[in-house]
């Protein structure tokens, strides 16, 4: 077993693990964007 260290999910294989952190990295990268677009703004 594998287990996420974002959000404790636990997966069968290091493959599914790797493909759900991805899905993490994605969602990090896209609130970092988020914000310099909040910031630029005001």
């Amino acid at each position: 077993m594998h287990q996420c260290y974002y959000c404790e999910q636990l997966f069968d294989s290091k493959e599914a693990l790797y493909d759900h952190v991805e899905v993490h990295s994605d969602l990090e990268r896209n609130n970092e964007i988020n914000e310099r677009k909040k910031q630029e703004k005001q």
